[in-house]
């Protein structure tokens, strides 16, 4: 799964934005929402996908910083990763089929059970309740600049890291494949290979394709200044799943 990080740079402004923002919205009502699995959806051959919260999403450039990342069990395999490509990543899904956009986590807002907690040595499960719901963006382009990964040997970085030991130059190089060339990456991920691209910003506002979970929200983006915002809504569960 792909994970997002919170906006401290804005490198676009518009007067039109501002000025759009002061208009009222009529909210649809919830009947007019559908549902349209991810795999029914032609990726217009689009390889580099994102998911953000929509509260963070801006008409400009976001960048990366370990000081809004929301994940801090993480934070020091993401340092770790900063120390071998040179910056503090984004990670953007890459790939063209329903499994590069399930790793980008845009499902999860649909999700009702939110994991759960040892209480008095029961375990027991969380649920959402009514405006418990994350409201996320799916943003997709064409071309992005950054480093490859490996997602499915990510893991091992995670696992040295929380623990406190030390990732071998092997286990690096399993993860980053450093004698990849872009095209080798490319094409592993075309052909269903777990791939990631690790980038320093992201350039929101050239998004060649943005999902949104219902009519509202496509409303609000559009005001943002986002154009081809549509909305699809998907299930929360792929069968015969890659990632498991």
């Amino acid at each position: 799964m792909a994970y997002s990080f919170f906006i401290v740079t804005i490198s676009i402004k518009t007067n039109q934005q501002s000025v759009i923002a002061k208009k009222e919205i009529s909210l649809p009502d919830k009947r007019s929402d559908y549902l349209i699995p991810l795999s029914s959806i032609d990726s217009n051959n689009l390889l580099y996908h994102h998911c953000m919260p929509l509260f963070q999403v801006t008409y400009g450039t976001v960048r990366a910083d370990p000081a809004y990342s929301v994940d801090s069990y993480l934070l020091p395999a993401y340092e770790w990763l900063a120390e071998q490509i040179g910056f503090f990543p984004h990670f953007v899904s890459v790939g063209k089929d329903e499994y590069a956009l399930y790793r980008t986590g845009y499902q999860d807002q649909w999700r009702v059970r939110d994991g759960g907690d040892f209480v008095n040595g029961e375990y027991r499960k969380n649920y959402r309740k009514k405006g418990e719901f994350p409201n996320l963006v799916l943003l997709s382009f064409d071309h992005l600049e950054g480093v490859f990964m490996d997602h499915m040997t990510w893991h091992i970085a995670i696992n040295s890291c929380t623990n406190g030991d030390r990732v071998s130059t092997r286990e690096m190089k399993m993860i980053l494949k450093p004698s990849w060339t872009d095209k080798r990456w490319l094409r592993a991920a075309i052909n269903s290979h777990s791939v990631e691209l690790l980038t320093p910003e992201i350039p929101l506002h050239k998004a060649a394709r943005v999902r949104v979970r219902n009519r509202a929200t496509q409303q609000l983006m559009e005001m943002k200044g986002f154009r081809n915002v549509e909305v699809a809504r998907t299930r929360t569960e792929l069968e015969d799943s890659k990632e498991e």
